[in-house]
C-alpha cells in the first residue's frame, strides 16, 4: 500500500503528465524497498551507521523509493524552463555515506563539509551539477539540509527534510527551487544567476498549475531579487 507521500508524489506526476504544454522527459521508478515498509525500519538501519538520535521530523513524507526519477520540461515558447526529481530512499542516502567529491577533505573546509553530506535527491538529467544533502549535527533535532551547485559549492537551506519534499513537488521539481530557502545573498553567485529563471518558471506554474498556492515562494523571490539588486 502506499505511503501518504508516494501517493501525493504519484498524483503529481500524472498531473504534470496531463499538462499539454508540458513534455514528461523521463519517468522512472525505481524498486521499492519492501524491506523497509515503515519509517520504523528504516530507523532501525540507519542507526547502525548514524550514532545519534533520529528525530521523528523524518518519519513524515516517508516513501519506499529505493529511487524515483521524473524530468519535464516545457513545450514552446517556454521551452527554458523545466524541473527534475531524482529522490532516494532515506536509509539508503544514510547507508551510502559520502560520495566522491573533487574537494579533499584533507586540506578543503568545503571538503570536510561535503563528506558529511548524505545526498537524499540530484538532478542527472539536467546535468545541472546540483544535489540536495541532509547533515546530521550532534546539538540539533533535526538535520541541516544543503544545496549543492557546482557553479556555488554548498549552500544552506533553512527548510527541514519533510517541508523539502512538499516544496518540491508544489514546484515539480523546478530547477534551483531550493534557492527560494536558502539565505538570501548578494554574493551568492548560483542564487543570483537563477532568479530570472525562477521568476519565469513560478508564473508558468502558477498559469498551468491555477489551483497551486505559490505566493510563499513568489514573496520568497521577491526578497531574494530585492536583496541581489542592491548588491550589484
Amino acid at each position: 500500500m502506499e505511503t501518504e507521500f508516494e501517493c501525493r508524489l504519484r498524483k503529481t506526476v500524472e498531473q504534470v503528465q496531463a499538462c499539454t504544454s508540458i513534455h514528461t522527459e523521463n519517468y522512472d521508478r525505481g524498486p521499492v524497498a519492501i524491506y523497509m515498509e515503515r519509517a520504523e525500519d528504516a530507523f532501525k538501519i540507519m542507526r547502525l551507521v548514524q550514532d545519534m538520535p533520529l528525530p521523528v521530523e523524518l518519519t513524515r513524507n516517508f516513501h519506499r523509493y529505493s529511487n524515483l526519477l521524473f524530468s519535464w520540461r516545457a513545450l514552446e515558447p517556454f521551452d527554458k524552463i523545466a524541473g527534475e526529481f531524482h529522490i532516494v530512499h532515506l536509509a539508503e542516502a544514510v547507508v551510502r555515506g559520502p560520495q566522491p567529491s573533487a574537494f579533499d577533505p584533507a586540506t578543503s573546509e568545503i571538503g570536510r563539509l561535503v563528506e558529511e553530506f548524505r545526498i537524499f535527491e540530484t538532478h542527472p538529467v539536467g546535468g545541472t551539477g546540483t544535489y540536495s544533502a541532509l547533515r546530521f549535527t550532534h546539538n540539533q533535532d533535526s538535520p541541516e539540509i544543503w544545496y549543492f551547485d557546482i557553479r556555488q559549492g554548498p549552500t544552506r537551506l533553512h527548510i527541514s527534510y519533510s517541508d523539502y519534499l512538499d516544496v518540491m513537488l508544489r514546484t515539480r521539481g523546478l530547477y534551483d527551487w531550493q534557492y527560494l530557502f536558502a539565505e538570501p545573498d548578494a554574493d551568492n553567485y548560483g542564487m543570483c544567476v537563477s532568479l530570472p529563471y525562477l521568476r519565469d518558471g513560478l508564473e508558468f506554474l502558477a498559469r498551468e498549475f491555477p489551483d497551486d498556492d505559490l505566493s510563499e515562494l513568489r514573496d520568497r523571490l521577491a526578497e531574494r531579487t530585492r536583496v541581489a539588486n542592491q548588491g550589484s
